[in-house]
């Protein structure tokens, strides 16, 4: 969730520089200069790139340096050579995916196929409904067009001319279709090839957590944790210190520990104005569960946005709500789930900015307060999301577009019981999980067999 790709590193020698580490993106032009053909590229190749960014990590001095391949201005789709520069100038290392001789393997420079209609062929391709309703969408210049979203996705469809390398060494034009689908299961960045209308390559900005299983996605119970229930605390904080009643840091779950309140947990670096803050001044502009790094809300109704009922902490922002894993139902209890998931958004933020996932590297903040970076992506975090059981995602599009994490209810019984029966006529009960392998179980228990070894 960090906005980045794998990358092959090839680490070497620490050999120094003549430049400042200011001067970062001339030290890795120079670098190209002279070493293309240990990276295996042409001069050509070392001379079509855009600077994509450029940013230094505040606890070991690097400043990263990302390039862009292109060819007549249109960028190749993860062509990207990143350098790590120390602050005396001197390269630490560096991660190549530009495509070599990339002049003589590209199969054209203008389209054959319209971005409307790469679009249609994207959503045909993934069975999407609705397509009738897809506009004639906006040129907003040569080779990127927008298309409105109503009906269709949840943000507005972005199509823009981009090169797609093959395994087959070739390297086609087409379009990149941004769309984010109106379920927010996917938000896909589909190629479709500006000649054939086929879609030859995709990625997907939701990430999914994948414990499940297919019967597990019934609502058929809710788990029950074997703890007491927590007595509600009245207690209330001293001025303007803001306090939340979650699972703190280092309790894994419910089974490993209680519910702290924790009064004013917010880092002043990383959050210099506080978790509620969004214009760089002293004083909250929220006192519910949304801020400048995250705005934590319930959607137990699947509508992708905010009933208006967010927990509110009041003047005081004491956040400090009941707890129970007896019934009544846990959408009795809304606000304890999303205080804590707002607490756990901020916290990771937090945590993070310390090992450089700050502004410069394309955090999740609504203002960045001139640290750099693209603002306006608070995320979008979504409690007991209702879409969907016994799962999660996260949905992490390009810095200054709002990220949207979608938190599931875990339902069911999880655990099954293995009863054993012999040897020696003696019947002994175990409970078990299963595994992410194998066949499926009969959802009626009825399963009989030999226990072997």
């Amino acid at each position: 969730m960090l906005k980045r790709v794998l990358s092959y590193f090839l680490f070497l020698i620490c050999c120094p520089l003549v430049a400042q580490v200011d001067d970062a993106a001339a030290v890795a032009q120079r670098y190209l200069e002279t070493h293309y053909n240990e990276l295996e590229l042409t001069v050509t190749d070392v001379q079509n790139y855009v600077l994509s960014s450029q940013t230094s990590s505040k606890h070991n001095g690097l400043t990263h340096v990302y390039l862009q391949q292109v060819h007549a201005n249109i960028p190749v789709h993860n062509a990207i050579l990143n350098l790590n520069i120390k602050e005396d100038g001197s390269l630490l290392s560096l991660g190549n995916r530009f495509v070599s001789d990339l002049a003589n393997k590209v199969n054209t420079t203008s389209p054959s196929l319209g971005a409307r209609d790469a679009v249609l062929r994207m959503m045909n391709h993934f069975n999407l409904p609705n397509a009738d309703a897809l506009g004639n969408g906006t040129e907003k210049e040569p080779g990127q067009w927008v298309f409105a979203p109503e009906g269709l996705a949840l943000e507005s469809i972005n199509v823009s001319l981009r090169y797609q390398s093959l395994a087959t060494g070739e390297v086609r034009l087409a379009w990149n279709v941004d769309f984010y689908q109106l379920d927010a299961q996917h938000w896909w960045q589909a190629r479709v090839d500006t000649q054939t209308g086929q879609l030859i390559g995709r990625n997907d900005q939701v990430v999914h957590c994948e414990f499940d299983h297919p019967h597990y996605h019934e609502k058929n119970g809710i788990v029950e944790i074997a703890m007491g229930n927590e007595a509600l605390s009245f207690l209330t904080t001293n001025g303007d210190d803001p306090a939340y009643r979650v699972f703190p840091l280092f309790i894994e779950s419910p089974n490993h520990g209680n519910r702290e309140l924790l009064v004013d947990p917010a880092d002043p670096v990383a959050s210099p104005f506080g978790w509620h803050d969004v214009n760089a001044q002293e004083g909250a502009e929220y006192t519910i569960t949304r801020g400048n790094n995250v705005h934590a809300y319930h959607d137990i109704l699947g509508i992708n946005q905010s009933s208006g009922d967010e927990p509110d902490g009041g003047d005081s922002l004491c956040f400090d709500f009941p707890l129970c894993f007896t019934p009544p139902l846990p959408y009795t209890q809304l606000d304890a789930a999303t205080t804590n998931l707002f607490y756990w958004n901020n916290l990771t933020h937090d945590l993070w900015y310390y090992y450089g996932f700050d502004e410069g590297s394309g955090n999740f903040q609504e203002n960045n307060y001139g640290n750099g970076g693209d603002g306006g992506d608070y995320v979008r975090a979504e409690a007991l999301d209702g879409s969907g059981t016994n799962n999660a995602n996260f949905a992490t599009p390009p810095d200054g577009s709002r990220p949207r994490m979608q938190m599931y209810l875990w339902g069911g019984n999880l655990q099954r019981p293995l009863r054993v029966t012999s040897p020696n006529g003696q019947t002994r009960q175990y409970d078990f999980a299963r595994a992410n392998f194998g066949g499926e179980l009969p959802d009626d228990g009825n399963l009989a067999g030999e226990l072997v070894l």
